[in-house]
Protein backbone atom coordinates (compact mmCIF):
# COMPACT_ATOMS: atom_id res chain seq x y z
CA UNK A 1 0.00 0.00 0.00
CA UNK A 2 1.35 3.33 -0.96
CA UNK A 3 1.73 6.36 1.54
CA UNK A 4 0.40 9.20 1.97
CA UNK A 5 2.61 11.71 0.15
CA UNK A 6 2.65 15.09 2.00
CA UNK A 7 3.75 18.15 0.21
CA UNK A 8 6.27 21.16 2.01
CA UNK A 9 7.25 24.34 0.54
CA UNK A 10 9.85 25.22 3.01
CA UNK A 11 11.54 27.24 0.96
CA UNK A 12 8.65 29.15 -0.31
CA UNK A 13 9.03 32.92 0.22
CA UNK A 14 6.37 33.84 2.96
CA UNK A 15 4.49 36.63 1.13
CA UNK A 16 4.00 37.06 -2.43
CA UNK A 17 3.59 41.14 -2.39
CA UNK A 18 1.60 42.24 -6.31
CA UNK A 19 1.29 45.59 -7.67
CA UNK A 20 -0.75 46.55 -10.31
CA UNK A 21 -0.93 49.97 -12.78
CA UNK A 22 -2.15 50.94 -15.66
CA UNK A 23 1.03 50.24 -17.73
CA UNK A 24 2.70 52.76 -20.14
CA UNK A 25 0.85 55.48 -17.52
CA UNK A 26 -2.71 56.33 -16.96
CA UNK A 27 -5.66 56.73 -19.66
CA UNK A 28 -6.50 60.31 -20.88
CA UNK A 29 -6.86 62.71 -23.68
CA UNK A 30 -6.11 66.16 -24.24
CA UNK A 31 -7.38 69.13 -25.88
CA UNK A 32 -5.22 69.43 -29.61
CA UNK A 33 -4.95 73.08 -28.87
CA UNK A 34 -4.30 72.91 -25.35
CA UNK A 35 -1.06 74.94 -25.96
CA UNK A 36 -3.14 77.75 -27.15
CA UNK A 37 -5.61 77.55 -24.61
CA UNK A 38 -3.66 76.47 -21.53
CA UNK A 39 -4.26 78.22 -18.29
CA UNK A 40 -2.57 79.88 -15.65
CA UNK A 41 -4.48 79.22 -13.04
CA UNK A 42 -6.69 76.51 -11.86
CA UNK A 43 -8.99 75.73 -8.97
CA UNK A 44 -9.15 72.68 -7.34
CA UNK A 45 -12.93 71.65 -6.97
CA UNK A 46 -14.57 69.84 -3.93
CA UNK A 47 -13.61 66.47 -4.86
CA UNK A 48 -16.99 63.86 -5.78
CA UNK A 49 -16.62 60.95 -3.99
CA UNK A 50 -17.91 57.79 -5.71
CA UNK A 51 -17.29 55.29 -3.14
CA UNK A 52 -17.73 54.67 0.70
CA UNK A 53 -15.50 56.15 2.35
CA UNK A 54 -15.80 59.27 4.10
CA UNK A 55 -11.93 59.75 4.41
CA UNK A 56 -11.35 59.19 0.81
CA UNK A 57 -12.19 63.48 -0.65
CA UNK A 58 -10.64 64.96 2.32
CA UNK A 59 -7.35 62.83 1.43
CA UNK A 60 -7.30 63.28 -2.14
CA UNK A 61 -7.49 67.46 -2.13
CA UNK A 62 -4.64 68.68 -0.55
CA UNK A 63 -2.04 66.85 -2.56
CA UNK A 64 -4.15 67.79 -5.97
CA UNK A 65 -3.38 71.45 -5.07
CA UNK A 66 0.56 70.67 -4.22
CA UNK A 67 0.52 68.88 -7.67
CA UNK A 68 -0.96 71.68 -9.46
CA UNK A 69 1.35 74.31 -8.07
CA UNK A 70 4.00 71.90 -8.60
CA UNK A 71 2.74 71.88 -12.49
CA UNK A 72 3.48 75.29 -12.59
CA UNK A 73 -0.17 76.86 -12.55
CA UNK A 74 -1.34 79.14 -10.13
CA UNK A 75 -3.87 77.80 -7.44
CA UNK A 76 -6.25 79.31 -5.20
CA UNK A 77 -6.16 78.44 -1.43
CA UNK A 78 -8.65 75.59 -1.10
CA UNK A 79 -10.11 77.87 2.01
CA UNK A 80 -10.71 80.77 -0.34
CA UNK A 81 -12.53 78.21 -2.73
CA UNK A 82 -14.85 76.80 -0.37
CA UNK A 83 -15.72 80.53 1.39
CA UNK A 84 -16.46 81.39 -2.27
CA UNK A 85 -18.64 78.62 -2.80
CA UNK A 86 -20.37 79.39 0.50
CA UNK A 87 -21.43 82.33 -0.59
CA UNK A 88 -23.57 80.55 -2.82
CA UNK A 89 -25.00 77.72 -0.68
CA UNK A 90 -22.58 75.77 -1.54
CA UNK A 91 -21.61 73.18 0.77
CA UNK A 92 -20.52 69.96 -0.54
CA UNK A 93 -18.88 68.91 -3.39
CA UNK A 94 -22.20 67.08 -5.11
CA UNK A 95 -23.78 71.07 -5.04
CA UNK A 96 -20.76 71.96 -7.24
CA UNK A 97 -22.53 71.50 -10.45
CA UNK A 98 -24.79 73.54 -10.12
CA UNK A 99 -22.92 76.55 -11.09
CA UNK A 100 -22.16 76.13 -14.51
CA UNK A 101 -17.57 75.82 -15.71
CA UNK A 102 -18.16 79.54 -16.33
CA UNK A 103 -19.99 80.88 -13.25
CA UNK A 104 -17.45 79.04 -11.13
CA UNK A 105 -14.44 80.91 -12.98
CA UNK A 106 -16.02 83.73 -12.42
CA UNK A 107 -16.86 83.05 -8.72
CA UNK A 108 -12.87 81.80 -8.03
CA UNK A 109 -11.24 83.90 -10.57
CA UNK A 110 -9.61 81.40 -12.41
CA UNK A 111 -9.14 80.16 -15.81
CA UNK A 112 -10.08 76.64 -15.21
CA UNK A 113 -11.29 74.31 -13.26
CA UNK A 114 -10.27 70.78 -11.55
CA UNK A 115 -13.01 67.95 -11.01
CA UNK A 116 -11.74 65.26 -9.37
CA UNK A 117 -13.74 61.96 -8.33
CA UNK A 118 -12.68 59.32 -6.35
CA UNK A 119 -13.64 55.83 -8.38
CA UNK A 120 -12.29 53.64 -5.63
CA UNK A 121 -10.80 53.45 -2.07
CA UNK A 122 -10.91 50.20 -0.79
CA UNK A 123 -9.47 47.43 1.38
CA UNK A 124 -10.04 43.77 0.64
CA UNK A 125 -9.69 40.61 3.24
CA UNK A 126 -10.20 37.14 2.40
CA UNK A 127 -8.29 34.89 4.50
CA UNK A 128 -4.95 34.87 3.59
CA UNK A 129 -4.92 37.53 0.33
CA UNK A 130 -5.48 40.79 1.22
CA UNK A 131 -5.54 44.05 -1.43
CA UNK A 132 -5.58 47.82 -1.20
CA UNK A 133 -7.13 50.03 -4.33
CA UNK A 134 -7.07 53.84 -4.87
CA UNK A 135 -8.22 54.83 -8.40
CA UNK A 136 -9.56 58.52 -9.41
CA UNK A 137 -10.27 60.11 -12.02
CA UNK A 138 -9.78 63.98 -13.20
CA UNK A 139 -11.52 66.31 -15.63
CA UNK A 140 -10.07 70.17 -16.57
CA UNK A 141 -12.13 72.58 -17.38
CA UNK A 142 -11.88 76.21 -19.38
CA UNK A 143 -13.81 78.61 -17.44
CA UNK A 144 -14.48 80.31 -20.12
CA UNK A 145 -15.88 78.36 -22.40
CA UNK A 146 -16.61 74.99 -19.97
CA UNK A 147 -15.15 72.90 -22.36
CA UNK A 148 -13.10 70.12 -21.40
CA UNK A 149 -8.96 70.92 -21.69
CA UNK A 150 -7.94 67.39 -20.53
CA UNK A 151 -9.21 64.43 -18.61
CA UNK A 152 -7.12 61.21 -17.01
CA UNK A 153 -7.75 58.35 -14.70
CA UNK A 154 -5.92 55.64 -13.18
CA UNK A 155 -6.02 53.10 -10.60
CA UNK A 156 -3.23 51.81 -8.31
CA UNK A 157 -3.64 48.13 -6.40
CA UNK A 158 -1.17 46.29 -3.93
CA UNK A 159 -2.27 42.83 -3.29
CA UNK A 160 -0.22 40.90 -0.45
CA UNK A 161 -1.08 36.53 -0.47
CA UNK A 162 0.06 34.38 2.94
CA UNK A 163 1.43 31.12 1.65
CA UNK A 164 2.13 29.94 5.01
CA UNK A 165 0.73 30.68 8.80
CA UNK A 166 3.51 32.57 9.44
CA UNK A 167 2.81 35.27 7.07
CA UNK A 168 -1.16 35.30 7.56
CA UNK A 169 -0.35 37.65 10.40
CA UNK A 170 1.23 39.93 7.95
CA UNK A 171 -1.26 39.75 5.57
CA UNK A 172 -3.83 40.55 8.17
CA UNK A 173 -2.17 43.68 9.44
CA UNK A 174 -1.52 44.89 5.65
CA UNK A 175 -4.77 44.85 5.19
CA UNK A 176 -5.97 46.75 8.46
CA UNK A 177 -3.39 49.18 9.21
CA UNK A 178 -2.18 50.33 5.72
CA UNK A 179 -2.23 53.83 5.10
CA UNK A 180 -3.80 54.90 2.19
CA UNK A 181 -1.95 57.97 1.07
CA UNK A 182 0.92 56.40 -0.91
CA UNK A 183 -1.53 55.17 -3.00
CA UNK A 184 -3.35 58.49 -3.41
CA UNK A 185 -0.07 60.32 -4.35
CA UNK A 186 0.60 57.88 -6.76
CA UNK A 187 -2.90 58.08 -8.75
CA UNK A 188 -1.88 61.44 -8.63
CA UNK A 189 1.54 61.76 -9.69
CA UNK A 190 1.15 59.41 -12.91
CA UNK A 191 -2.26 60.68 -13.94
CA UNK A 192 -0.64 64.24 -14.04
CA UNK A 193 1.97 62.85 -15.93
CA UNK A 194 0.07 63.64 -19.19
CA UNK A 195 -0.76 67.04 -18.04
CA UNK A 196 1.67 69.71 -19.78
CA UNK A 197 3.24 71.81 -17.77
CA UNK A 198 1.86 75.21 -16.97
CA UNK A 199 3.81 78.85 -17.17
CA UNK A 200 5.33 79.20 -13.66
CA UNK A 201 6.90 75.57 -14.36
CA UNK A 202 10.91 75.72 -14.27
CA UNK A 203 11.07 72.10 -16.32
CA UNK A 204 9.79 71.54 -20.18
CA UNK A 205 6.48 70.08 -19.89
CA UNK A 206 5.75 66.46 -19.66
CA UNK A 207 5.63 63.81 -22.30
CA UNK A 208 2.43 62.00 -21.90
CA UNK A 209 1.18 58.99 -24.11
CA UNK A 210 -1.95 60.00 -25.84
CA UNK A 211 -4.84 57.57 -25.60
CA UNK A 212 -7.84 57.82 -26.45
CA UNK A 213 -10.49 59.77 -24.85
CA UNK A 214 -12.09 58.29 -21.53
Amino acid sequence: MKGTRIIRWPFLVSTVVFFFGCAGGAQHSLAPDYKDRAPRSIAVLPILNETVSLKAPEMFRPILLNKVSLKGYEAPALAFIDGRLRDKEIREAGQVNTLTPQELGNLLGVDALLYAYVTEFSTTYLLAYGSMTVGARFELKDAKTGEKLWESAHQVKESKLGLDQRSLGDTVQFAAGQSYAPYAQKVVDVSFQTLPNGPRAASPPQAGCLMPGI
